[in-house]
Parts: structure tokens; C-alpha cells; sequence
């Protein structure tokens, strides 16, 4: 089902499937990819407990194997609305017998969106439910929508990092998804903007760690519209559109951990960037976004 929170600035439409959001209309003008399969039928999923691939799909914990998927299984269930207003809305998941046989921890995740103004902000609590510590990883993955209108082209938006770093992107492995942190697949020196070009992604995802900067603007070229995003409790950024097609959006995902490296022997323990919660410990995680 479909629920819309809004003011006078900002409308949201919020699935309970997945708590994932379909649509982010500022001044009636959706940002937001609309998850048309012939690109992506996807427009911003949660991933939990894992981000990208798991390497030949099985991981392990105490030497046990599970099968987990691709940006793991909480974009594909569904939550129950635990408290709904004008411009506020949590949606709420509790682990199910079926989540226990792929990631043996029970856990509770409310997932919460506020609008104010022109500014979106969204808080996620993980609560371990289980009796044992609990691993995970967390990522966002919106797709915003370039251009946002028909008068202009993808190559007219950039993205300007808050801070001036130079950076090392690893490789995807395109055969599996896993990351070869040993081969870089790019070299950004003083990296403060970066032009959206579709060549960039011809290797999939481009995969920023050690991030100096955990605030980002999407704009077009005279900066009269676009987004800026703060993220400041995600050590990670991967910034994706589909290599196999000129796809009119651009994911900004930021990362609590990533996909399997090349070498992984499926130990999820050994997976980086894990958080890890103590039984009955709850994590709160924070993002927001300004639109204009």
C-alpha cells in the first residue's frame, strides 16, 4: 500500500513494501526515479543485513551456511504503519520465521520519514531481538531522477562533494558483484566535482571509502534545482547507473559496509564496516535531503 506524507513544500509517497520511497514531488516535480523496469524497477530500497553481492550467494555464521541475496531481503517485505501524520510517517518490520532461515537473528526496524520545508529526514532504528550479537550492514540506495526536465540532459547535472579528496575506487568484478579492493578501477585526485557522464559506469558502481566528505549536491549546470544529501553515519558512498543502458537516473547510495570482496571466504564476520549489536542494543541511523 501506498502512503503520502507532504506540506506545502514536499509530497512523499512511502510503500510498505520494502518502507521504500516511490515518489518525492517538490514543487510538484517528482525527483524520484519512478522504477520503470525498462531501466530499474526499483527506486530507492533499503538493503539489510547486507549491501550488494554475497559471493556465490552463501554466507556463513558459526560455521553455518546461508543463502543470502543481493542487497539482502528487507526491500522485499513488508512493514505495518505504526504511526502516520500530515508530514510524518514510521513504518515498522519484525523479523519472520522466514527471515531466520537466511539471517539466524531476530531484530525489529523502524523505519521513520519527516518533512520539513524543503527537507526530507529519515531515521532508522535497528533493534537486535536476539539473544546473541548481531552483524549487519545497512545502505541507501535512492534514484533521482536526471534530468528532471525535458529541456535538458544527463550530462548537464554534476555532483559536488562538500569536501576537496583525492580518491581510490576499487573494482567491481562484473562476473560476480564482488569488490577487488587490490585493483583500482579509478583515480580521483582532489576530487571536488564530478560531472555525470554514463562512461563512468560502464564498470558498474563507482566506490568511495574513506569518505572526507558525508555531504554531496546534486545539481544541474547553474545550480538552479537539484539536491543536497548529508549522510554523516554512513562510512561509505557508492554512486551507480546501469551500465547497460543510458538510464535517466543516478543512485546515491550511501554505505554502512559493501558488497563481498573478490577473495571472501563467506565468513559474514569478516565483511567490513559491520555493525554489531549487543542483545536488546538498538542503532540509530540518520540521513537527510534538501530539495530546490
Amino acid at each position: 500500500m501506498i502512503y503520502t506524507i507532504k506540506n506545502q513544500n514536499l509530497e512523499i509517497d512511502i510503500s510498505s513494501h520494502g518502507a521504500e520511497m516511490k515518489a518525492i514531488r517538490y514543487q510538484n516535480v517528482n525527483y524520484l526515479h519512478d522504477a520503470n523496469p525498462k531501466s530499474w524497477n526499483r527506486s530507492a530500497p533499503l538493503l539489510f543485513p547486507n549491501i550488494g553481492a554475497i559471493k556465490d550467494g552463501s554466507t556463513t555464521f558459526n560455521n553455518k551456511n546461508y543463502a543470502l541475496m543481493k542487497h539482502g531481503f528487507l526491500r522485499d517485505r513488508d512493514f505495518l504503519v505504526t504511526n502516520i501524520e500530515t508530514s510524518s510517517i514510521t513504518l515498522t518490520y519484525l523479523a519472520s520465521e522466514q527471515d531466520l532461515e537466511i539471517y539466524p537473528f531476530n531484530f525489529q526496524i523502524d523505519v521513520t520519514y519527516q518533512i520539513h520545508g524543503n527537507i526530507l529526514k529519515s531515521y532508522i532504528v535497528v533493534k537486535n531481538l536476539s539473544s546473541v550479537i548481531m552483524p549487519f550492514n545497512l545502505g541507501l540506495h535512492p534514484a533521482f531522477k536526471v534530468p528532471l526536465f525535458d529541456n535538458e540532459k544527463f550530462e548537464d547535472y554534476h555532483f559536488d562533494f562538500q569536501e576537496t579528496f583525492s580518491y581510490q575506487c576499487p573494482t567491481v568484478n562484473l562476473a560476480d558483484g564482488t569488490i577487488d579492493f587490490a585493483k583500482i578501477s579509478r583515480n580521483f585526485d582532489n576530487l571536488k566535482i564530478l560531472p555525470l557522464n554514463y562512461d563512468d559506469y560502464q564498470n558498474d558502481a563507482l566506490i568511495f571509502t574513506n569518505l572526507a566528505s558525508h555531504q554531496i549536491s546534486l545539481t544541474n549546470k547553474d545550480s538552479s534545482h537539484g539536491i543536497f544529501f548529508e549522510f554523516y553515519d554512513f562510512p561509505m558512498l557508492g554512486i551507480w547507473t546501469p551500465n547497460h543502458v543510458k538510464a535517466p537516473f543516478i543512485c546515491i547510495e550511501p554505505w554502512i559496509g559493501c558488497a563481498d570482496e573478490i577473495d571472501s571466504d563467506h565468513d559474514f564476520l569478516k565483511k567490513r564496516a559491520l555493525i554489531n549489536l549487543k542483545p536488546d542494543e538498538s542503532k540509530l541511523i540518520m540521513y537527510q535531503i534538501r530539495f530546490f
